[in-house]
């Protein structure tokens, strides 16, 4: 039996991901129209629960989350940042400030996080982790007072609050942007290398270094981002997330 997804949804008031009510023996799958494929979770009986041990389902409510809280918010994802070339879960664009969004399902380790932290508040204004019920505490015994910690259930909780990054790393900003950008920013470098340019620029002030970085992101995030609007629909589903991940690469070179 399959039922209209967003009235159910409403109804229960909760995150939309998935959901299957169990009755007795009567499985009822409850999905979105546009939904590419059916996804089935195992419930507990006559409850309604999240497919919360994906980070991906966690991710997709994330998103509609933060669309909710933040109207005029632009988001990417799985963007690449730093000297390094990692890639953070998401990444948001808000009040001119960039927000790093980490996910941890239950079924993640926290082996890496202290390392991605530190890469994270080379580059980022915010720096926030949302995370499985079962992490909560091993997390908060890893972070410091600046980073935001935010619980995933039925709903989304604050559980600290992030504070702004005060020791951004100015070629650390750099190389999370492209040489093709900056040397159309400046064309008075542009017969310099990619680290030539990088060094050279790490000598201006962090504040416009910041700004480059804000302003890079959101050239390259905001094409998609819009894109992704229209085609999402009521709710984000799985599906639709890698349409936040085009062109959200940096040129080495």
């Amino acid at each position: 039996m399959i039922i209209n997804y967003p009235s159910i949804v409403r109804k229960y008031s909760i995150i939309p991901l998935c959901f299957q009510i169990i009755v007795g023996k009567t499985h009822i799958i409850i999905k979105k129209q546009s939904a590419i494929s059916l996804i089935i979770c195992t419930f507990a009986p006559k409850f309604i629960v999240m497919c919360r041990d994906s980070a991906e389902y966690i991710k997709a409510s994330v998103i509609d989350w933060l669309l909710v809280r933040h109207p005029s918010i632009i988001i990417g994802n799985e963007v690449m940042y730093g000297f390094k070339r990692k890639v953070v879960d998401l990444l948001a664009i808000i009040d001119n400030k960039t927000v790093a969004i980490e996910i941890k399902s239950a079924s993640d380790n926290l082996n890496r996080l202290q390392d991605q932290i530190a890469e994270y508040n080379k580059i980022f204004d915010k720096v926030i982790i949302i995370s499985a019920e079962s992490h909560i505490n091993g997390i908060s015994q890893l972070i410091s007072k600046g980073i935001g910690l935010y619980v995933i259930n039925k709903t989304i909780k604050r559980v600290q609050s992030p504070l702004i990054n005060r020791n951004l790393d100015k070629l650390e900003m750099l190389y999370s942007i492209s040489s093709d950008y900056l040397k159309k920013q400046y064309p008075q470098y542009k017969g310099l290398n990619s680290d030539e340019i990088r060094l050279q620029l790490s000598k201006e002030k962090k504040a416009l270094i910041h700004q480059l970085l804000v302003s890079f992101y959101q050239q390259r995030l905001s094409e998609r981002f819009r894109f992704f609007l229209n085609e999402r629909g009521e709710y984000t589903l799985v599906d639709d997330i890698p349409t936040l991940s085009s062109l959200t690469r940096i040129e080495l070179f």
